[in-house]
């Protein structure tokens, strides 16, 4: 019992430890987790723990193991500019994989019959669609809530823009379908609606 005590305080410190080490204060740690600053200051205290998969995600976030939180001896960890620079490089490698796959896909197309339904250059417009989901995905990873909303933004609005120049394209100009943009206009709303419900959540205090 007493071992399991001693456990749950070394991980409520190196809670704190890692937090502090990375430059981050409880508030900005909470909001990159979706939780509130309430909660991550329960877990500082030993007052209550995260889960397992939280545990999980703030080690990969740290660059450390789960079982560092348990250990006596910390580890140095990356300072947090450098880790938002990592991030950005990363970004910017799996943006740059997406648009050399595209522009293949683009020059292979080239070399179909001129009279091939399908036009290359709609190529750009996906590849515009795939790296908006890739920021997204990655906005995901690394917890960026608010760029989170901006991608999303880019996702919905390239997605239709895709839907309707392929439909035109493939079917003829008497299938041209401009209302079909109106349905971006409830999913937009509904990404900030819940991106302002899961704010206000934060500072109420809940998860």
């Amino acid at each position: 019992m007493e071992k399991e005590i001693n456990q749950q305080e070394l991980l409520a410190k190196n809670l704190a430890f890692y937090r502090k080490a990375s430059g981050l204060t409880q508030l900005e740690l909470a909001e990159k987790f979706n939780y509130s600053d309430k909660s991550v200051s329960k877990w500082e205290r030993g007052e209550g723990f995260p889960d397992v998969f939280v545990l999980k995600s703030l080690a990969d976030f740290y660059g450390i193991s789960v079982d560092d939180f348990y250990l006596e001896e910390k580890k140095k960890i990356a300072s947090q500019n450098h880790s938002l620079t990592k991030q950005v490089y990363i970004k910017l490698l799996s943006v740059g994989i997406g648009w050399l796959v595209t522009l293949m896909a683009f020059f292979g197309l080239t070399f179909l019959p001129q009279e091939a339904t399908f036009k290359s250059w709609l190529n750009f417009v996906y590849g515009t669609l795939i790296t908006g989901i890739i920021l997204l995905v990655w906005d995901f990873i690394y917890h960026h809530r608010l760029l989170r909303v901006f991608d999303t933004s880019i996702v919905i609005w390239t997605g239709l823009l895709s839907l309707y120049l392929t439909i035109l394209v493939v079917l003829g100009p008497q299938h041209n379908y401009p209302l079909l943009f109106l349905v971006g206009i409830p999913l937009e709303v509904l990404e900030i609606l819940w991106f302002l419900f899961r704010r206000n959540k934060k500072k109420a205090g809940t998860k």
